[in-house]
C-alpha cells in the first residue's frame, strides 16, 4: 500500500466540518455542514450593528438536528444516539466530513485495517478501530449540507465565516460589533440604561471599565485577525490582555484543546452598491 493510500485513510478517519459561501451580484448562498457558522453584519440606520445568522449549527444545541438524527435510527436508540450533548457520547458536530468510525460498518472498518501491510504503526498514522458506545445501526453521521440564500440589501456590510472555536468565545452580536467598529473606526456606546443608573459605585466602575475597553483602538489591519485577537485575549472587563493572548498562543499542542478549540475566521466585505437595483 503506497503513501497516497495511507494519506487517504488518514483523511477518512479524521474529521472536518465546513461552511462555504458564494457571493454574487445579488445575494449570498451558504452551504453548511457541521458546527461552523456564517453571520452577516448589518448596519442599522442609527449606525449601530446587528447580526443575522445565515447558517444553523449542527450540534445538540439544535433540537431540530437532534430529532433528525434520532429519526434515522430505531426507537430503541433514542436515548443513546445523543448522550451528554454528543453523538454517541463522543462527537460534538452532528454532520462532518470523514470520521468514518461513525459512518462505516464495523465489518468494513476491520476489513480496511486488516488490508494494511503487517508492521504498519497504526497509532502513528492515527488509524485504529474505535467503536463508539451503542454503535448498532450505522451510519450515524453524514455530511449533507444545509443550503440557505440571502438577498443582499444596502445595509448588509460584511460576512463572517468562523469555526466553532471562534463562536465558543464570541457571540454573534459581539463578533459583528467588533468587525463593524473595526471597519468604521467608530466605537458606539449605548446610553446608560435606567437599570444601570441604579448601580452601586463599584458596579458603575466596572461598567466604565468595560466601556473604556470597547473604545480601545484596533491593533490589526485585518478584521479576521482582530476577531481572533479578541476571542483569545479578552480580559475580565472586555479589555485586550496581551498577557492572556500570549499565554493562549504559547500553549503546547497537547494542552491547547483543553482551553480553546481550533479557530479559523474569514471576513468578507460586501459592496452595498451591489444590492441596488440596476437600470438600463
Amino acid at each position: 500500500m503506497n503513501k497516497r493510500t495511507f494519506l487517504y485513510l488518514q483523511v477518512a478517519f479524521a474529521g472536518c466540518t465546513a461552511c462555504v459561501a458564494h457571493v454574487d451580484m445579488t445575494g449570498i448562498h451558504v452551504a453548511n455542514a457541521g458546527d461552523c457558522r456564517a453571520v452577516l453584519g448589518v448596519q442599522n440606520e442609527d449606525g449601530s450593528w446587528s447580526a443575522l445568522p445565515l447558517s444553523r449549527d449542527h450540534n445538540s444545541q439544535s433540537q431540530a438536528e437532534v430529532e433528525r438524527i434520532k429519526a434515522q435510527h430505531p426507537p430503541s436508540e433514542r436515548d443513546t444516539v445523543i448522550t451528554d450533548g454528543r453523538l454517541l457520547g463522543v462527537l460534538m458536530p452532528l454532520r462532518a466530513f470523514g470520521d468514518v468510525r461513525f459512518k462505516w460498518s464495523l465489518e468494513l472498518q476491520q476489513s480496511v485495517l486488516d488490508s494494511l501491510e503487517s508492521g504498519v504503526d497504526l497509532d502513528a498514522l492515527n488509524l485504529y478501530q474505535y467503536t463508539p458506545p451503542n454503535y448498532l445501526t450505522p451510519p450515524y453521521l453524514d455530511v449533507i449540507p444545509d443550503i440557505t440564500y440571502h438577498k443582499l440589501r444596502p445595509q448588509d456590510r460584511f460576512l463572517i465565516l468562523g469555526t466553532d472555536g471562534l463562536w465558543d468565545e464570541l457571540g454573534n452580536e459581539e463578533a459583528v460589533r467588533l468587525v463593524g467598529e473595526h471597519l468604521s473606526g467608530i466605537h458606539l456606546q449605548a446610553p446608560v440604561s435606567a437599570s444601570e443608573r441604579r448601580l452601586k459605585l463599584g458596579q458603575m466602575h466596572e461598567l466604565l471599565l468595560k466601556r473604556r475597553a470597547r473604545a480601545s483602538p484596533a491593533l490589526d489591519t485585518n478584521a479576521a485577525s482582530h476577531l481572533i485577537r479578541h476571542a483569545l485575549g479578552t480580559g475580565e472587563y472586555g479589555e485586550l490582555s496581551q498577557e492572556k493572548l500570549a499565554a493562549m498562543l504559547a500553549l503546547p499542542e497537547d494542552l491547547a484543546r483543553m482551553y480553546r478549540d481550533d479557530i479559523t475566521a474569514t471576513v468578507v466585505y460586501l459592496n452595498y452598491d451591489l444590492a441596488r437595483p440596476r437600470h438600463s
